[in-house]
């Protein structure tokens, strides 16, 4: 008689069969945002009727910096998804691939080239004048209002923006609770008493429930829907609203909160920064105003 398989071992193959298949799903997975650079590359691998594989990778990067002149960020990043791509696709091991990695470096040595100087310039979002911007956004309908001034005055990634719901918000006390994803962490950031009344007046207008996305969605009939949109599809909605992203208005925000003078770490309290570094490095560095003083 075949001995009987105990209820807990078999309870304990099955949890560990599906760690296992969780493993290996998240260990394949590759980010939405590499999408873009993937399928330039696949397009470039069948214009010049190559396979996909290192050489062609080498080609590709190679070719970016000397016929397309992409700046570095682009380059670099195009080199983290095609390594992905390739990794996940194609089983490479890249760890292995040490004369890869070393024509890889060569190649991104062409940006220290002195003829190649302009590529390697960063020239982000511009901030834009905050009293312009508000009574502007003062003059949109209900919802596009509300959603303007909270991603102004919190200084919000699109991503933070997507996936704040009606209960983050605590009106009473002129706060709502963002989850960074960036930081993978949650942070409290302070509200005016202008955004405090967009909001309240966007909640009783559209009857938004506890549980609803704020952001959402609403049809062309006006009705809201509670879904979580993509960030491109928040960017487009931003572009269309302002004609702007929402860097344009994390840098604005930063920007008049220093030119108010609001120093370092107060500034990183409401923007969610953990360092303060970062923040005067790729934040403060195109407010002039600041400087104007001092001349």
């Amino acid at each position: 008689m075949a001995d009987v398989l105990p209820v807990n071992s078999f309870r304990n193959r099955k949890r560990y069969a599906e760690r296992e298949n969780f493993i290996q799903e998240r260990s394949r997975k590759i980010s939405a945002g590499y999408q873009s650079d993937i399928t330039q590359y696949q397009n470039y691998c069948v214009a010049t009727v190559q396979s996909e594989g290192l050489e062609s990778m080498l080609d590709y990067l190679y070719g970016s910096v000397m016929d397309q002149r992409v700046k570095k960020n682009t380059w670099e990043k195009r080199l983290s998804a095609i390594k992905r791509y390739l990794t996940v696709n194609y089983d490479v091991d890249f760890a292995s691939e040490k004369k890869v990695l070393q024509d890889v470096s060569y190649i991104r040595s062409l940006y220290d080239d002195i003829e190649n100087k302009n590529l390697t310039r960063i020239k982000g979002k511009q901030r834009v004048d905050q009293e312009d911007l508000t009574n502007l956004i003062n003059t949109l309908p209900i919802r596009e209002k509300a959603i303007c001034l909270v991603n102004l005055i919190t200084a919000s990634r699109p991503s933070e923006m997507i996936a704040m719901k009606i209960q983050d918000f605590d009106l009473d006390d002129n706060a709502v609770s963002i989850y960074m994803k960036k930081q993978k962490t949650w942070f409290d950031k302070r509200l005016n008493q202008l955004t405090v009344k967009a909001v309240k007046d966007y909640k009783a207008t559209y009857h938004l429930k506890m549980d609803d996305y704020f952001v959402g969605r609403v049809y062309k009939n006006g009705k809201y829907k509670s879904a979580k949109i993509s960030t491109e599809a928040y960017r487009k909605f931003l572009h269309r609203t302002l004609g702007l992203t929402a860097y344009n208005l994390r840098k604005t925000q930063v920007s008049s909160m220093h030119e108010k003078g609001a120093d370092l770490i107060t500034i990183t309290k409401q923007t969610g920064h953990r360092s303060t570094q970062t923040l005067a490095d790729h934040y403060l560095n195109v407010s002039d105003k600041t400087v104007d003083k001092f001349l």
